[in-house]
């Protein structure tokens, strides 16, 4: 699960995945900006890339966010059929994603505004599109990051609400916080790794950085990793403690100024 919360952030783009679908939307975008702003009346071109621009990103925002909701679905399920707890069909998180895309299209909503100021003062188009020494208004960084927010928040509201449906007197769960433990960890994740609570309960957040202090899930922070999974004792079988064995060993070895990894990620040490 770890993985694929990290494929999500991979299709939105990220400095280490710079083909994901925001980032390509930008490079294009700003290709096709330079363009518009050499010409001698700039603001009708301008206005086309911006509207393209806009287009595409509702478009590949909007599949990304129904690709985290059906991930938390099926998480959720998967997890629940271990436990031989059958999960209560499906559910719509509707109104969630579409206010989840607007959100991230208000961050693009202010550069549209601001490009669109700037060339009618006639500023530097390099305040616009940048340089290799400065970011311009038309920077993939805002719009990337809420995406990633808003991605990880609907997998995990997609998980809880269908673990909800199915928390039966049959089977009722806790749920506990299994961070991927490897060289980028933050300590965020590493102090909460194998923390247990109800499910109606927050996890309680010491580390940083981190959003807030308590949490109903994950993410916790930007582009966080950290899984939730359902939790019953009787099949703990060591686990936890072995979990917590390993986030302590990274914060032992990183107080020592040294950086250990773990290939491929792991729970454990």
């Amino acid at each position: 699960m770890n993985d694929r919360v990290g494929d999500l952030f991979a299709k939105i783009g990220t400095s280490a995945h710079p083909r994901g679908d925001v980032y390509l939307d930008y490079q294009n975008a700003r290709l096709a900006l330079e363009a518009a702003l050499g010409k001698d009346n700039p603001l009708p071109a301008v206005r086309d890339v911006l509207r393209n621009l806009r287009r595409q990103l509702n478009s590949d925002v909007g599949s990304v966010f129904n690709d985290a909701a059906s991930l938390g679905q099926d998480e959720a399920q998967r997890q629940m059929r271990f436990y031989q707890a059958r999960p209560r069909g499906g559910i719509r998180l509707t109104d969630q994603t579409n206010t989840a895309v607007e959100s991230v299209m208000a961050k693009y909503t202010a550069q549209e505004a601001a490009i669109t100021a700037l060339v009618l003062s006639g500023a530097d188009p390099l305040q616009i599109v940048g340089d290799e020494s400065r970011t311009g208004i038309l920077s993939v960084g805002d719009v990337a990051g809420a995406a990633a927010y808003w991605g990880a928040f609907l997998v995990w509201n997609a998980f809880d609400t269908q673990v909800e449906q199915g928390n039966t007197a049959e089977a009722v769960f806790m749920k506990q916080a299994v961070a991927a433990l490897d060289a980028r960890t933050t300590d965020c994740c590493l102090r909460v790794h194998g923390q247990i609570r109800e499910l109606d309960e927050p996890f309680h957040l010491t580390g940083t950085p981190r959003f807030a202090d308590e949490m109903d899930w994950p993410g916790f922070h930007w582009y966080c990793r950290t899984s939730g999974v359902l939790y019953q004792e009787e099949f703990d079988d060591g686990l936890t403690d072995k979990m917590r064995d390993g986030a302590q060993f990274f914060m032992r070895e990183r107080e020592a100024g040294r950086t250990p990894d773990n290939f491929p990620v792991d729970a454990f040490r």
